[in-house]
């Protein structure tokens, strides 16, 4: 009789594990914003060229170099993420339906960690004829992402409960906890890797107008999935097969031109920056990310060749998330900004920028710091 219960245990569990895939903490899906990400920078685009007096019709180019650290993922408090914040624990595993015992996990724990470097180059022409007093702008943006992640998941081991529990139970419990371990070590498996690729494509069209101090730039961009992507890897250049649409404005003024003045407003330049980004659905998970407003501000100081600034933005999630997996309510917040420190090369139209910036108060969210040197050159 002991031998016959043991036996049926084990197989009805075996049966079980096969849905337990979903039981680690540190899986990036399905959280207010699909791998906690949108397509657009969380620590800002302002630099030095905010201040730019006026901008040359014809080509021009920026090739960027990002290092990009991650450390950590926001859940809904702001702390690292929990097996309960991704729906992710281990749930009691019932041994045996004809017996009130079950295998009860403790909460598992982990680290994550993702290097990230990319470039990013782009390429577009602003035209010589003018529309509504202002020139049109076409460009496009090619990354290249680099990325190597390391996960660590501390499982303990399931406990059988009650503790009164007959002895001939001991073995389901045994086969319980090599289960689960065999499914932590295959979630492993998909998350410490390094993959490279394309990234995701952004095409953009901005009409930009001049008046006096005063610069408008109003415009949409287009994202569409050029990227690599593999649902069942962890890290990933591509966001997935999705097109992300973001019209936006941004508005730039100059305080005082005259760099020579001894007062402190003396070549300043002040800018704002919000857009608005909506989703389609990503059709390799069924996963349709939450919109998302942006909104970013910055400020720079011109003396001679040189030009010393700093941005702040707010990404928030305005909608969301829906389709499979999704979760109410858990959208993605997050702020960030750094300071950056430009060179414009004497007689050219070209300069360099660097900038530093990283997140704070952060809620369903990817925690990055970010390192970025940026060439730009007009011709």
């Amino acid at each position: 009789m002991t031998m016959l219960m043991q036996k049926t245990t084990s197989s009805q569990f075996a049966l079980s594990a096969l849905t337990l895939v979903s039981l680690m903490t540190l899986g990036l899906n399905a959280q207010a914003a699909e791998s906690f990400k949108f397509r657009q920078s969380s620590v800002g685009a302002f630099g030095g060229e905010m201040a730019a007096p006026a901008d040359n019709p014809g080509f021009f180019a920026t090739a960027g170099l990002a290092k990009i650290t991650i450390d950590k993922i926001a859940g809904p408090t702001g702390d690292d993420v929990t097996p309960a914040d991704l729906g992710k624990a281990v749930a009691p595993i019932v041994l045996n339906p004809a017996v009130p015992y079950r295998v009860v996990f403790p909460a598992s724990t982990g680290t994550f960690h993702q290097d990230q470097t990319q470039l990013g180059v782009v390429a577009g022409y602003l035209t010589e004829t003018k529309y509504a007093e202002g020139r049109v702008a076409f460009a496009v943006n090619l990354p290249f992402v680099q990325q190597k992640r390391l996960v660590t998941v501390t499982q303990g081991l399931g406990i059988l409960t009650p503790a009164s529990a007959s002895p001939a139970l001991n073995g389901g419990a045994a086969v319980a906890n090599t289960k689960v371990n065999e499914v932590m070590q295959a979630y492993l498996l998909t998350q410490n890797v390094e993959t490279s690729g394309m990234g995701d494509a952004e095409f953009s069209t901005v009409w930009v107008r001049h008046q006096d101090r005063l610069k408008v730039a109003a415009g949409v961009s287009l994202f569409a999935p050029t990227g690599s992507y593999d649902k069942n890897r962890g890290p990933n250049p591509g966001f997935g097969d999705f097109y992300t649409l973001r019209p936006g404005v941004a508005v730039t003024y100059n305080l005082n031109p005259k760099h020579s003045d001894s007062t402190w407003d003396a070549g300043v330049t002040v800018a704002g920056r919000v857009s608005y980004g909506m989703n389609t659905t990503n059709k390799a998970t069924d996963y349709k990310s939450g919109n998302f407003l942006y909104a970013e501000g910055g400020i720079v100081k011109v003396s001679g060749n040189w030009a010393y600034g700093m941005n702040l933005l707010s990404l928030q999630q305005m909608s969301d998330d829906t389709g499979t997996g999704a979760t109410l309510g858990k959208r993605y917040k997050t702020y960030g900004g750094g300071p950056f420190v430009s060179f414009k090369i004497p007689g050219q139209d070209a300069g360099f920028n660097l900038h530093y910036a990283s997140n704070f108060g952060g809620e369903n969210a990817i925690v990055s710091k970010v390192l970025q040197l940026r060439f730009v050159k007009a011709w």
